[in-house]
């Protein structure tokens, strides 16, 4: 049997400044990718830990969003916290924050205060607004970001119209996730080019990328078009007699006449209204109501069978209870159960791509406040009484 190997970024650490959800969901990416991640967490914890707190401990916001890293307390304030930081910057390949653009300048951390301690340092700032332009200091989270995007008209009825925010957080985690693919590749030129750099990523940029085929539209023609329940009558979901739902997604000729076949409809291939795509969009509606009637005649379990034999692309429409007991995502990792010193048994979500040769792992649950800053001062070459100093100082107190 081959020795398991180490994930992607195993030695790579992490100096982790971000709270709530933007940040710390990107350096979780680089945790299930193998970064020793040292979160860094001011008195009390950051605000993320006492987001729906249970009388357990359980927190579903910061283990969502935490896992895998260790937990480093320092009051910021103090001097002598900030001197701690100083000292474990020649050996940290990756810093994270994500203030207001100016505060981690203000404290003495950013990124030209630290690169002359790490010449090839990467620093990574996440923002709301970007760290240009009038709004560039103003405070923000994702309802605001989402809001100035553009994706509530989109989302909701267009352009004036009623807007509809996406789910919770879409904004953070979108931008999240392409942080961490920026910091992926800061890494690369470093290993390529020997240099380091600040990368700067934000909420709104996020949206941009996310939206990018409905922005390339407006830019293009001046048109938004809000959201349509039913874009195509053949890429859509539908109700059932049982009253659940079965999304379908026929978006070619070949997949629209298996489609018929699968609904024992074949009359629908010959209908000269439904001929062509062009016809099937021209009439769509009456083409909705065609399908409405032949899905609403049976159970949706009844659905799955002929529309999987005829191959037309199709799920069930699951709420969570559904989707977590759904097969596909525990077969590729994408839920797993983990184990945890202080929560027990948890089932939370995987790494979202898996690597043949240097797999991503869970590193485990969401840290106790605090408990690896002894650890980790004594890994910096802090002494006993160096330690016991900072905690007489407060530079180092978890309360």
């Amino acid at each position: 049997m081959d020795a398991i190997r180490p994930s992607a970024l195993h030695g790579i650490r992490v100096l982790d400044f971000t709270q709530a959800q933007q940040g710390p969901f990107a350096t979780l990416l680089l945790a299930d990718m193998g970064a020793d991640v040292i979160k860094v967490e001011p008195p009390g914890g950051e605000m993320g830990r006492a987001n729906g707190l249970g009388p357990d401990g359980f927190s579903s916001y910061f283990e969502g969003h935490n896992r895998g890293k260790r937990s480093l307390t320092l009051d910021l304030k103090k001097p002598e916290a900030v001197e701690v930081v100083r000292r474990l910057v020649p050996s940290i390949d990756v810093v994270v924050e994500n203030f207001r653009p100016g505060a981690m300048e203000r404290m003495g951390l950013g990124y030209e205060d630290l690169k002359p301690l790490r010449a090839d340092l990467i620093y990574a700032s996440a923002s709301a607004w970007g760290r240009s332009g009038p709004w560039a200091e103003r405070g923000g989270y994702d309802h605001v970001a989402q809001a100035l995007s553009g994706v509530m008209y989109e989302q909701g009825t267009g352009p004036g119209g009623e807007p509809h925010a996406l789910i919770g957080g879409f904004a953070d985690q979108i931008g999240a996730m392409l942080l961490a693919f920026g910091i992926a590749t800061a890494l690369v030129v470093r290993e390529r080019d020997g240099i380091g750099q600040h990368i700067d990523g934000s909420l709104i940029g996020g949206m941009v990328a996310m939206q990018s085929k409905q922005i390339v539209e407006y830019l293009r023609t001046g048109k938004q078009s809000g959201f349509q329940s039913r874009r195509a009558a053949t890429y859509t979901n539908y109700e059932c007699a049982d009253g659940r739902h079965v999304a379908i997604a026929a978006n070619t000729e070949a997949m629209w006449e298996r489609l018929c076949d699968a609904l024992g409809a074949p009359e629908l291939k010959r209908d000269e209204r439904f001929t062509d795509p062009f016809g099937r969009a021209r009439h769509k509606d009456a083409l909705v109501v065609e399908l409405e009637r032949r899905f609403r005649a049976r159970p949706m379990g009844d659905w799955l069978g002929p529309l999987t034999e005829h191959d037309v692309p199709h799920a069930p429409v699951l709420d969570y209870a559904g989707m977590s007991e759904h097969p596909q995502f525990w077969a590729n990792g994408y839920l797993q159960e983990i184990d945890t010193p202080n929560l027990g048994k948890m089932r939370v979500p995987g790494p979202p791509i898996r690597m043949s040769e240097t797999p991503p792992r869970i590193q485990g649950g969401g840290p106790p406040l605090g408990m690896h800053t002894e650890e980790i001062l004594l890994a910096a070459g802090y002494s006993w009484d160096e330690i016991a100093r900072l905690n007489e100082s407060g530079a180092t107190r978890t309360a």
